[in-house]
């Protein structure tokens, strides 16, 4: 993955290290099969691996939803496909979350230099970010807003609807952060997520492009709540067998 001359973990790389490559399920009963209407059987991954124990999701791009009329929802100006859990919650980054989420930003991104971090880590989190909205760390109100990102994959609950919402396992803000693991392989990307953002890029599939955030090569979130879980609006997802590519093409 990696060598002398350059020690960057690409994001087709991550991607591999992080399980992505499964195919999406229909959540029967709830959820239009958007992604086969819009990309076809020949362009769903086929699954390489499954998972008994945890029930996952994938959360459609804006292109894949009804409520935009499966387009991007500005054609104009792209924008970052945040999709709201329902909490709403404003989540305090305390110093102890600033370091965890620094630590894996720089897990995932080994050869930038400090200066070049820093540049990227201000700019990701400043107040007119869609992460943290209005809520930087100039503000002195430092906090993640409780969202994911289209082409997110997480572990549902039960996997039974509680009325027009799935409840999906989050990391819990009033705890302190999870310890800083070894590797990259070893982030849980089901209480975690890749920032992407919509375009007005049709593909010849007749789909958009979706695309990771500038900052990071691996521009990675936390999935935060103010408990152990969340809810997401059932609209908003399909279930999968493995953790899915966040981006398209």
């Amino acid at each position: 993955m990696k060598d002398k001359k350059n020690s960057t973990i690409s994001r087709r790389d991550f991607i591999k290290l992080a399980g992505v490559g499964a195919g999406l399920l229909l959540l029967k009963g709830s959820v239009p099969n958007v992604v086969a209407h819009i990309l076809g059987k020949s362009r769903l991954p086929k699954a390489t691996s499954t998972s008994a124990s945890r029930k996952l999701c994938f959360v459609l791009w804006d292109h894949q939803l009804a409520q935009y009329n499966y387009m991007p929802r500005n054609l104009i100006n792209p924008v970052p496909e945040t999709c709201p859990l329902y909490s709403g919650a404003k989540n305090p980054v305390t110093p102890a979350w600033e370091a965890y989420w620094k630590g894996i930003l720089h897990l995932c991104n080994p050869d930038m230099d400090d200066v070049k971090f820093e540049h990227a880590w201000s700019s990701l989190v400043d107040s007119h970010r869609a992460f943290t909205n209005a809520s930087g760390p100039e503000t002195g109100d430092f906090a993640l807003h409780s969202l994911t990102c289209g082409g997110a994959t997480h572990e549902m609950v039960t996997g039974v609807p509680y009325g027009s919402h799935m409840k999906i396992y989050t990391l819990n803000s009033q705890k302190a952060p999870p310890s800083i693991p070894a590797r990259p392989e070893d982030i849980d990307m089901t209480r975690h997520f890749f920032a992407t953002t919509g375009s007005n890029v049709r593909l010849p599939d007749g789909s958009y492009a979706v695309y990771g955030f500038p900052q990071f090569e691996n521009c990675i979130i936390p999935l935060l709540s103010p408990s152990n879980t969340d809810m997401i609006d059932i609209s908003r997802i399909q279930v999968a067998s493995s953790i899915q590519r966040p981006y398209n093409p």
